[in-house]
């Protein structure tokens, strides 16, 4: 298991908050916040790490193998395709977030570009609207040199994965 803080892997991780975030951190940065103990979420935690962290992580994990990776993953012109494909069937935001049970507010971040689609998101529009909003892409993989860590709270914050 990877350290969300440093990087180091580790065989046991420990749920802690730190400035007002959950990780999951080794038993050396666990000592910089406080340790959570059971399910529930202490009132100082002021933002929970999105699922976007946790698939870049995934992402650093698989990264040090040899091989190549066909994955799936979100076009860039995401929001141009479902405001395209919105106006082509003639229904205003609204509209289309009535069809697939949603806000209009997330209809129109997702037309400006402001939000990415979670999975469930992305399958309800491509059903409703006929389009594809993924794509195939190959990836090769590296080797972990000595010197290559786990991601690390700096690798996410400058976009490095």
């Amino acid at each position: 298991m990877i350290c969300e803080l440093c990087g180091k892997d580790v065989p046991r991780l420990h749920r802690v908050v730190i400035e007002g975030v959950i990780l999951n951190v080794c038993s050396d940065c666990a000592k910089f916040g406080k340790e959570i103990k059971g399910k529930e979420i202490p009132k100082e935690v002021k933002y929970l790490p999105p699922e976007v962290v946790r698939e870049r992580i995934e992402r650093k994990k698989r990264r040090y193998r040899n091989d190549l990776e066909e994955e799936e993953v979100l076009v860039e012109d995401y929001a141009e395709r479902i405001r395209n494909a919105r106006q082509k069937m003639g229904w205003t935001q609204d509209e289309l977030a009535k069809k697939i049970l949603e806000k209009k507010t997330v209809i129109s971040k997702l037309e400006r570009g402001e939000m990415h689609p979670d999975e469930k998101l992305i399958k309800k529009l491509e059903k409703t609207l006929n389009i594809k909003l993924k794509e195939k892409v190959t990836t090769t993989y590296r080797k972990e040199s000595k010197k290559t860590g786990g991601m690390t709270l700096g690798d996410l914050l400058s976009g490095a994965i």
